[in-house]
């Protein structure tokens, strides 16, 4: 099957095709149960015939999607794919088995490199504030508008444990909007549990409340992690939501938090 793009893409810079929706058809002599593959595709949700079929992740767990016979139409069918980060190629196929030995080995998902950190000596920071305990979601603005691509946010200590945790961070622009996040990566951070889950600091900004960065087990104050924007923006304020669990595990309290146009120093290289 092959698919043509819905509306305005974003330009991507990393041989993937744009993030976005895409649309293509199928046809079905006979209906029946199936299953299909979306091993070229990033990461995002699958609908057949305006059927939730499931999510899809270029790492797993999924390597086909089953599919209803019932939920398919005798001749044409549509399937739509929403991929927030992009395919390598535009393309899926049918089975009528499923595929579970063919899964994609992940790439290095932690994203601190031994010995190397900001060098934040010289830095002063934009905001130095505090969260309120417990669950829901947090605005702290920055009294005025600032240039920044690179952010850094510091946590000096927790309110109810050791942990410390994160479910969701968002960047206000200049009229108070959410920025987009697709352009954003992980440029570094001190911390990250991939060992007792998958708590890595890309979880920040993955769209799933459920998930969360979460430092790993032991690990000693401050902790820190920088975002690359993708390009230099004005920003006004952040928001912040704990882990969605009773009593917000891990939930951050005093913060600072670093700005930059050009990315940070760093220490140790």
């Amino acid at each position: 099957m092959e698919y043509s793009p819905i509306g305005n893409f974003s330009a991507d810079t990393s041989g993937r095709l744009p993030r976005g929706a895409y649309r293509g058809t199928f046809s079905v002599d006979k209906p029946g149960d199936t299953y299909l593959s979306f091993e070229c595709w990033g990461k995002g949700l699958i609908y057949v015939n305006g059927h939730a079929i499931g999510r899809i992740w270029e790492i797993g767990p999924q390597q086909t999607l089953y599919v209803p016979g019932c939920w398919l139409n005798k001749g044409d069918n549509s399937i739509m794919v929403f991929d927030i980060l992009g395919p390598s190629r535009a393309r899926s196929r049918g089975f009528r088995k499923p595929r579970l030995d063919k899964l994609r080995a992940p790439g290095r998902i932690q994203h601190r490199e031994e010995g190397i950190q900001p060098d934040l000596t010289a830095e002063t920071p934009l905001l130095a504030a505090e969260f309120k305990p417990g669950n829901g979601w947090q605005e702290q603005e920055f009294g005025q508008p600032v240039q920044a691509r690179y952010i850094c946010f510091e946590a000096l200590d927790s309110h109810n444990s050791d942990d410390r945790a994160i479910a969701e961070f968002y960047i206000l622009d200049d009229n108070g909007e959410r920025l987009s996040r697709e352009p954003w990566t992980i440029a570094w951070v001190d911390s990250e549990d991939v060992e007792q889950g998958n708590h890595s600091a890309d979880k920040l900004f993955d769209l799933q409340e459920s998930t969360y960065w979460s430092t790993a087990p032991g690990s000693a104050f401050p902790h820190s992690f920088v975002i690359d924007l993708g390009s230099v923006r004005n920003i006004s304020a952040i928001q912040y939501l704990p882990r969605m669990e009773h009593g917000a595990p891990g939930a951050i309290k005093n913060y600072r938090v670093y700005v930059k146009t050009s990315p940070f120093s760093r220490s140790g290289s």
